[in-house]
């Protein structure tokens, strides 16, 4: 018969208790530490900018802006691209190396872009393997002029694959206009 209002009598804990309790006491922060170390691995990292169309400004104003700087790249974090004064016109290089696929810089100092990983280096006028392991020029993306602007499809998928290392004018999408004379 169970008698209500009683406390059953003090026993000692079990050694097997013991070992469950602490067991239990030790897991859970090793569980919340393993779980806490994991969880930025699963979340899923969205690279903005690339894969979109970026506006870039008309292309009087682009070749303004090369013809001010000496024809140094102009870089667009946006879409992880330089727009490239090429011989002719103007031209979007994508930044991933063709080595190794590091983001590759302009280091105006040398007056091209140089790869920090394993140095290779690009024309800065064609994006033109110069020197080092890359075994082609930099990918460039497709360029259009829609209602003045200058548009930059940075989709991966949609690039302009060069596999021999030399410079072809037929790549360029935005010729440069001729001067006008008066």
């Amino acid at each position: 018969m169970i008698r209500v209002g009683t406390q059953a009598p003090d026993r000692p804990i079990g050694r097997r208790r013991l070992f469950r309790v602490a067991f239990g006491g030790l897991a859970t922060p090793a569980g919340v530490e393993l779980v806490s170390a994991i969880a930025p691995y699963l979340r899923v990292n969205k690279i903005v900018g690339l894969g979109v169309p970026v506006a870039v400004g008309p292309a009087a104003s682009i070749f303004e802006r090369f013809a001010a700087t000496g024809d140094a790249p102009i870089l667009f974090r946006e879409g992880h691209f330089f727009l490239l004064h090429a011989p002719g016109g103007v031209i979007a290089a994508y930044r991933k190396c063709t080595h190794l696929g590091c983001a590759v810089p302009w280091v105006p100092a040398e007056d091209q872009f140089h790869c920090p990983c394993h140095q290779s280096k690009y024309d800065k006028h064609t994006a033109v393997v110069v020197g080092g392991p890359a075994p082609k020029p930099l990918q460039l993306f497709h360029i259009s002029e829609q209602a003045g602007q200058l548009i930059v499809d940075t989709n991966p998928l949609n690039v302009i694959d060069r596999p021999g290392n030399q410079w072809d004018p037929a790549v360029i999408e935005i010729p440069e206009a001729p001067p006008i004379s008066a």
